[in-house]
């Protein structure tokens, strides 16, 4: 469906207004995957390969949860395992944008990625293109009509967006995981250290974001929870449970708790079940680019902090969602 571009905009132009929904999160029909596959991303990848109403156009691999080598084989064979190899795997940057180091989260995702599991490699190779050449060409291909689901560091998209800045106008938005949102400050998000510069250049473009905030327990699954997939009996389950043991075990143990958390598939069940977010608030997002300390932080603001004047709002950050509809769609896709 094309983009009504002023339409989509208007849900979230008053700064710092909660807005009950961002109309271009409805009706979503194309999406690339930009993906750093970790436990959490293999989750929010089976939801959307499973959709019958959304195309994943392709999938792009970025820097972010563990080597990069390992998250390129990790898509490979999600996708052959998935979806028999239809969908094109794009290799992309294989380090942030300076070629800076970041600690990796190999701490929660395991040696492999998708926990112990070790990963096998399979038949599908990777396409011939760029990731920032596939993005550019499959949004200007479809204009109005895909959405960037960015699960890992934003690499591959601002470089996308140096080479065509048209896409910024082309696309019909991005849904970015964010950080901890709890009102103005900083809040360190793994995603914005992985590669500040990419983040700033994004934040920076004029394309639509949405973004996940702070949501708590809304998108956590817990012990319960993992009992009750054991019980669909199911490749995708099964594959689930084998690569997110350890995620729980973690987050239980050494975060202490009630469960883990899954800021990546709720950013997919925004677009598979839009209803799942319940209020947006309009934010001015900058990203620091220079702290010893707080580099890679997110800087939520609604004034210029010298100046004091108001900044315009450039995202629009999900606050309140629903357990329950979050929690179905996930059973839902690993059922089938």
């Amino acid at each position: 469906m094309p983009l009504d571009r002023s339409r989509a905009q208007t849900a979230w132009t008053v700064l710092g207004q909660p807005v009950a929904s961002v109309p271009w999160l409805r009706d979503v029909r194309r999406v690339i995957i930009d993906t750093d596959p970790g436990t959490d991303d293999l989750l929010a990848i089976i939801m959307m390969l499973g959709s019958t109403r959304i195309t994943t156009e392709a999938i792009t691999v970025t820097p972010g949860n563990i080597g990069y080598e390992q998250e390129v084989r990790n898509t490979l064979f999600l996708v052959q395992t998935l979806k028999n190899g239809t969908i094109p795997v794009h290799r992309g940057v294989d380090h942030p944008l300076l070629g800076r180091s970041y600690p990796a989260a190999g701490f929660i995702h395991g040696r492999y990625g998708f926990g112990d599991m070790v990963v096998p490699e399979v038949a599908l190779k990777p396409a011939p293109d760029h990731a920032a050449i596939a993005i550019s060409r499959i949004v200007s291909a479809h204009p109005g009509e895909v959405v960037l689901l960015a699960l890992g560091g934003l690499s591959n998209i601002a470089l996308a967006l140096l080479l065509d800045p048209s896409i910024a106008r082309k696309a019909r938005g991005i849904v970015i995981v964010g950080g901890r949102y709890e009102g103005i400050g900083t809040s360190v998000s793994f995603n914005a250290m992985v590669d500040p510069e990419a983040a700033d250049i994004v934040l920076r473009s004029g394309l639509p974001i949405a973004m996940t905030g702070s949501l708590g327990e809304t998108e956590m699954l817990t012990q319960a929870d993992f009992d009750q997939i054991a019980t669909f009996g199911t490749a995708k389950s099964a594959l689930f449970l084998k690569s997110n043991a350890e995620r729980l075990k973690f987050e239980t143990e050494k975060r202490h708790k009630p469960g883990a958390t899954y800021a990546d598939p709720f950013a997919a069940t925004m677009l598979l079940e839009p209803s799942v977010a319940l209020q947006f608030e309009a934010v001015h997002v900058a990203v620091e680019l220079s702290g010893t300390e707080t580099r890679g932080s997110y800087v939520f603001g609604g004034t210029h902090i010298y100046t004091g004047d108001a900044l315009p709002a450039n995202v629009a950050i999900c606050t309140r969602g629903s357990h329950e509809i979050f929690r179905e769609t996930v059973f839902q896709a690993l059922r089938a």
